[in-house]
């Protein structure tokens, strides 16, 4: 039987002409008078046949149809999850770079607040130092003042004491000589000018 023809089914004394099965791909011109008649249960069967055919080409449209859709879905689901993952990890990246930043600042703050106190307790501390240095160096020029002046003191007292030592001994002297000259009259003070002729 050739395909590629128009088929010719007769029932009774009537003939009906019925399209044959659509062939892939004509490549012959076949003449239109290749007729095939065919009883009423091959018709029937044949019928059946392209209903059969027709139903499954349709099922298998509609599910390829069906899983091109789901594949479109998927693929659209896949897009806009990865997307949603790349925003997600981008404002993660965003938050912690945020995060390192501020801990960064603060971190640098407080050392700048520690270096500041730092300088400011050694420069308070560098100031105790010169006061009390200052103070114990006016406290040694007050003790040498204090002990120059007590020296001094003690010099004039010295001094003192050997001028009043000396006339008490020039006194005793000229009261010993007194003595011995009203013992001895003939003896010649030696303080009395008038016994000492000018020479």
């Amino acid at each position: 039987m050739n395909t590629d023809t128009e088929v010719m089914l007769s029932g009774g004394l009537d003939g009906v002409l019925v399209p044959a099965m659509p062939p892939a791909q004509r490549t012959t011109s076949v003449p239109s008078a290749e007729t095939l008649v065919l009883p009423d249960g091959a018709l029937q069967l044949l019928a059946l046949a392209q209903r059969t055919a027709d139903d499954h080409i349709a099922a298998v449209n509609r599910h390829a149809h069906q899983v091109r859709a789901e594949a479109q879905a998927l693929a659209e689901q896949i897009h806009r999850e990865a997307h949603a993952y790349a925003d997600e990890a981008r404002a993660e990246t965003d938050r912690l770079l945020a995060e390192t930043r501020a801990e960064a600042d603060r971190l640098l703050t407080e050392a700048r607040a520690e270096a500041g106190r730092i300088v400011a307790d050694g420069s308070v501390h560098a100031e105790q130092m010169r006061a009390q240095a200052q103070q114990r160096y006016q406290d040694a020029v007050g003790g040498l003042a204090m002990q120059r002046e007590a020296l001094q003191k003690q010099i004039e007292a010295l001094a003192s004491f050997d001028n009043d030592y000396r006339q008490r001994i020039t006194m005793f002297l000229q009261s010993q000589l007194r003595a011995l000259w009203a013992e001895e009259p003939r003896a010649i003070d030696p303080m009395d000018p008038e016994t000492h002729p000018a020479d």
